[in-house]
């Protein structure tokens, strides 16, 4: 955070690969460097809501109308009554107001017929003319004529007439849209949209809003750089590691292999990327930790998704956030094959593994050269014992091949404060 854009950002301290994702109205590049997920015309859309200046949700203009939103002003776009304050959504689809109207003339030598238009599409017509004997005669009844005498500054007097006519205005009224209800209740501020359907924020997913959806932490909200879980896979001489995922505190659905080949459905602790699909993979990559002979954790996924990472934390303080996160590498050449994705899980055990948290990375994309990228997600922790998971998101077993190093929990100092148990 240096308050420059530098960097592969697009705006400043956010966006692209290194930073964290932008606000709204702040610069971007493709979907991934906002909040939101939306970035249009290279600027990223505000997480949707009744003041960011957008019409989106259900709204009927901007930050109106709909069901989420406040009603309508007149002239405001509208689909039907109960969009607009005034409760009248005319028949070309614009918020007007209820009026009775009052017609008026004045005298004159020539006849005339006027029609005037009233809010709600009714019309009424009216007209009057002057007779030789000089008086006024209008074609409606119901009305009130009456007389006003003006003394002009030559002494004399002129009569002015007006006709007054009050025009009952015929107006659909608003009809109340049928309450729905929501059960179980949204949480997390989510809206009950429709019977048992809820609209969730950003930040949330699940039938009820109840799973958390938050990215990683931003780099000046950890709250110690240095992680309370933190897997390197280690490092040595042979280029596969005998050791297992036990050592290492977890369990995977992939079987081992600790010689040629990784075949699909397979794993290895490798420190270089083999050449085991005729040049297919960036053969000699390294790790990600950066110390000689490091492994890192490839995998050739299949057909089925499976697990890649299945392990259980102990003792988080409850209330508090915290950042799982994990560097990951497609390591296909540019050859247009299936990408690999990953989703991330938090559950808790003591909870019925209740699911907490769930994100995707989305594709990871293939480089020319190996390319690692930190992805995960936070999560406030409501037990004190979680079970983190990554799972296979892509279909197919062609291409689907990936490299994961130094998998990490963090505490985050970002809201709130947590009760650790003794």
């Amino acid at each position: 955070m240096d308050e420059m854009k530098n960097q592969d950002e697009t705006d400043i301290d956010c966006g692209g690969i290194s930073c964290p994702k932008c606000e709204g109205m702040k610069s971007c590049k493709v979907n991934c460097d906002c909040i939101s997920g939306i970035c249009k015309d290279n600027m990223c859309v505000p997480s949707a809501s009744c003041q960011d200046k957008v019409r989106n949700q259900d709204e009927t203009d901007i930050d109106c109308g709909g069901s989420k939103c406040q009603k309508c002003e007149d002239s405001k776009i509208c689909k039907d009554n109960c969009d607009c304050a005034s409760g009248i959504c005319t028949s070309n689809k614009i918020c007007g107001a209820t009026t009775s109207t009052t017609a008026a003339t004045t005298s004159t030598t020539a006849a005339t017929t006027t029609t005037t238009a009233y809010n709600g599409g009714n019309a009424y017509t009216w007209g009057f003319q002057i007779q030789k004997n000089g008086n006024l005669v209008f074609n409606d009844t119901g009305g009130q004529l009456g007389v006003i005498g003006a003394n002009n500054n030559d002494g004399s007097k002129t009569n002015q007439y007006v006709y007054n006519k009050t025009v009952a205005v015929n107006v659909k009224k608003c009809t109340s849209k049928p309450k729905v209800t929501c059960v179980p209740e949204c949480k997390n501020n989510g809206t009950c949209v429709s019977q048992n359907n809820c609209s969730c924020p950003s930040d949330y997913t699940g039938p009820t809003c109840e799973i958390q959806s938050i990215g990683l932490c931003r780099d000046n909200e950890i709250l110690d750089k240095k992680p309370i879980l933190l897997v390197t896979f280690g490092n040595g001489l042979s280029k596969y590691s005998q050791l297992t995922p036990d050592r290492f505190n977890f369990s995977t659905t992939y079987k081992q292999q600790f010689q040629p080949t990784t075949y699909d459905g397979s794993f290895s602790f490798i420190n270089r990327v083999p050449n085991d699909f005729n040049n297919d993979w960036h053969t000699d990559a390294t790790d990600h930790t950066g110390d000689p002979g490091g492994y890192m954790f490839l995998i050739n996924a299949d057909e089925q998704p499976g697990q890649f990472y299945n392990g259980t934390v102990n003792n988080l303080c409850i209330g508090l956030r915290y950042e799982f996160s994990v560097y990951l590498a497609n390591i296909m050449k540019l050859t247009g094959r299936i990408k690999p994705s990953v989703r991330f899980e938090v559950r808790s055990p003591s909870l019925g593994n209740r699911l907490l948290a769930q994100l995707s990375s989305g594709d990871v994309p293939e480089d020319t050269t190996l390319t690692w990228r930190k992805y995960g997600l936070s999560f406030i922790a409501p037990s004190s014992t979680v079970v983190l998971l990554m799972i296979s998101d892509a279909p197919g077993g062609g291409g689907n091949d990936l490299a994961i190093d130094d998998i990490a929990l963090t505490v985050c100092s970002h809201k709130g404060s947590g009760f650790c148990p003794s």
